[in-house]
């Protein structure tokens, strides 16, 4: 079969080919990337709590399993919140995911309303506020307050940044640094695996402070859906064609997205109801669906959150060895989620996330039977065969899950749902990920490695679900993407064949004028 070629390959376009000589595509895909600070901020909070590395002879209370026994190891910060246990480290857990829940369809709101700019500032700020208050807290209180309002605010820029992502790259970059989004967490991570080490060296309140301080340290098819043609047409020419408001593709572009635009306005979504109201948007919905909850519903659950018991069931009890195994998982988390990302068009979505499954589900069945054989002979050959499983595991999570689920849910999305879709995506994958942590640290308990079993059955049911329900959507723009999941190939010809015959006849032009 011949490679699929993409609908806008043979238009010509004011950018060189290679986006490293254009300085239009290199500041759109330095402001693209600038976005994706939004998911930075959570890699470096979530180190922060989770994987505060420990000090060498420090001992650390892991009766709980919970997400902040790092930052137990230090004494400073047990001090200050009055070494909490139980239910009220649980609480200071959760308390970062909570608020967005609701916060979310506040990003939904805000950008459909005013733009994807405006909810992506007013996110940040919150954040920003939170950040601050959070590393100056006088008291336990201010502290947690200062993690619900951070908690708050990412839940709206966290609606508003993937869609701005899609909305304003370059088609032909779109999906690679569209992809490059969530990878940005472990930049994050990596950055306050730092700053966290060198916190437990210093004195005081400030070893617990710096990483908090330290982390304080598009709009074009919203400008066509309210009927901004010009402005609209501004915004494509600047960052698609180095300023050339007449360039064959922005032409079309333009055209593409009215003609997209037109037809929603003419189908009436408008709400989340639209979800339930044809088949194309109910598929649209149960993917979305399985994309959020099943990116902390493979087994990483475990394994990110909960590496130090999992290596501690294994005869891994060294702090030292503890230390360089999660930052050399980050490292390879890094390399191979960037990796996947930059490829992404090469390979396809639905290959990545067949192949990633797949691999996924090896490697936890190989984690389980050396788990078993330690359990049960103790011979430390088979505790140590659990790393490099693990690390294999990640490789294969990475092609697809880490750099794949924001993304393709933003793209398989209609404009007037996307950012609703999104806000479903964040606030349903909340609640999946406290669910998570919630059941992970008792299960493990309970019944340590046999616990693995039932990701092993979670995976088998995402590798069929994955192949009958993810359709490829390599080579298409971002509209012609939301049509796959509607009427497939034949109209997305059609819609492209539709803004070729506006571009040959002028209409983007009367359009524009009737502001």
């Amino acid at each position: 079969m011949a490679p699929q070629k993409s609908s806008f390959g043979n238009i010509p376009n004011n950018t060189n080919e290679h986006w490293y000589k254009d300085p239009c595509l290199k500041r759109n895909i330095t402001q693209c990337l600038g976005l994706s600070l939004v998911i930075f901020y959570l890699g470096c909070r979530l180190h922060c709590d989770q994987n505060l590395d420990y000090r060498p002879g420090a001992e650390t209370d892991l009766d709980d399993a919970s997400l902040l026994t790092g930052l137990q190891a230090m004494a400073s910060w047990g001090q200050f919140v009055d070494h909490p246990k139980g239910s009220i480290l649980g609480l200071y857990t959760a308390i970062l995911f909570l608020p967005s829940i609701l916060t979310a369809y506040l990003g939904d709101f805000v950008s459909q309303h005013f733009g994807r700019r405006i909810a992506l500032a007013l996110g940040s700020l919150i954040v920003l506020a939170g950040s601050l208050i959070n590393a100056l807290a006088v008291n336990p209180a201010m502290w947690v307050t200062g993690r619900g309002i951070i908690g708050a605010g990412s839940g709206i820029a966290k609606v508003a940044a993937p869609a701005l992502i899609q909305e304003i790259a370059h088609p032909r970059l779109r999906p690679m640094i569209a992809s490059c989004y969530y990878p940005c967490f472990y930049f994050g991570s990596l950055l306050s695996a730092l700053l966290c080490f060198a916190g437990l060296y210093i004195p005081g309140n400030w070893s617990w402070r710096t990483p908090s301080i330290a982390q304080v340290v598009g709009p074009s098819l919203w400008l066509v859906y309210q009927n901004r043609l010009t402005e609209a047409a501004a915004v494509l020419s600047k960052h698609h064609a180095n300023g050339v408001d007449d360039d064959p593709l922005v032409r079309w572009e333009l055209a593409e997205i009215q003609a997209v635009l037109e037809e929603e306005r003419a189908n009436h979504q408008i709400s989340y109801l639209d979800f339930s109201r044809t088949a194309g948007n109910r598929r649209r919905l149960v993917v979305l669906l399985s994309l959020c909850i099943g990116s902390n519903w493979v087994g990483n659950g475990i394994i990110s959150y909960y590496l130090t018991p999992v290596l501690k069931t294994v005869g891994i009890t060294s702090p030292v060895q503890i230390t360089l195994l999660t930052s050399g998982l980050a490292i390879w988390n890094l390399i191979l989620a960037f990796a996947a990302a930059l490829n992404v068009e090469r390979f396809g979505r639905r290959p990545l996330f067949l192949v990633s499954i797949f691999g996924m589900l090896v490697s936890y069945c190989l984690v389980t039977g050396f788990s078993a054989g330690f359990a049960s002979t103790k011979k430390s050959g088979l505790g140590i065969a659990v790393i490099p499983s693990l690390f294999l595991y990640y490789g294969f999570y990475d092609i697809a899950w880490t750099p794949l689920p924001v993304p393709y849910t933003a793209e398989i999305l209609p404009f007037k749902l996307r950012t609703k879709g999104l806000a479903v995506f964040t606030s349903v994958g909340t609640m999946a990920n406290a669910f998570n942590q919630f059941v992970n640290p008792i299960a493990l308990q309970a019944i340590t490695w046999k616990y693995y079993a039932v990701y092993i059955a979670i995976l088998l049911f995402y590798l069929v679900f994955a192949y009958f329900m993810y359709p490829e959507t390599k080579h298409y723009t971002i509209e012609e993407v939301s049509m796959i999941f509607d009427r497939r190939n034949g109209d997305i010809e059609q819609l492209s064949d539709l803004a070729s015959r506006k571009v040959e006849k002028g209409t983007i032009e009367q359009f524009e004028h009737r502001e």
